[in-house]
């Protein structure tokens, strides 16, 4: 009796379970498939850095500047450089009037280099243990040697007393003035900056014949 009780319960159970089935009383579980996800390897492009042109138009913002100037009578036509934070202004002779040819190189501070092509008489430049020459000429006392773009032997030469340089040139019997390139002379403070001159001696070593 017990048994039968239990197989009609089963079948009821069973039965309840199969129409609740059909007739949509039971919730329905759903199961989502994952979605593959998709790794895009993206790069950030960088752009390209563009180079400066180093020649330049007369600005003191240029980090160099190359200028044209000279070719006056018997002076070579040149080129210098001038770097950032120098300016320059270029002077040429007034119509109708003797040639002339005056470029004039300046810095913040009181530093001027001025290189002039004119009609004027010339000096040897005598240094410690040359001998006194007759006629006129310059003596220095101190004095660095320098090297052109072209090769031409420079000295940037000053006495003890006084501000400012000037430049010799090596010639044909020793070191003169003017240069191939004109009158070279540059004018400082009373006591010039070390780092500047060092400025001064790359401009004049930049000079090229053209």
């Amino acid at each position: 009796m017990k048994y039968a009780i239990v197989i009609v319960l089963t079948a009821l159970l069973v039965g309840f379970g199969v129409v609740a089935y059909f007739k949509g009383w039971l919730p329905t579980i759903t199961f989502k498939k994952p979605q593959a996800v998709s790794v895009t390897n993206s790069e950030v492009s960088t752009p390209a850095l563009s180079t400066p042109n180093p020649i330049a138009s007369a600005s003191p913002s240029a980090s160099l500047m190359v200028v044209k100037a000279g070719g006056v009578l018997v002076f070579n036509a040149y080129t210098i450089d001038v770097p950032t934070g120098w300016s320059y202004t270029k002077e040429p002779a007034p119509v109708g009037e003797v040639a002339m040819d005056k470029l004039t190189l300046e810095r913040k501070g009181g530093y001027k280099i001025q290189i002039f092509q004119a009609a004027t008489g010339g000096a040897p430049c005598l240094y410690p243990g040359d001998q006194d020459q007759e006629g006129p000429s310059s003596r220095y006392t101190k004095f660095v040697d320098l090297v052109t773009a072209t090769g031409d032997k420079l000295r940037r030469s000053s006495t003890d007393t006084g501000s400012g340089f000037t430049v010799c040139e090596l010639q044909s019997g020793g070191y003169g003035q003017p240069t191939s390139f004109g009158h070279i002379s540059i004018a400082t403070p009373d006591i010039p900056s070390n780092i500047v001159m060092q400025e001064v001696d790359s401009i004049l070593s930049s000079l090229k014949k053209i």
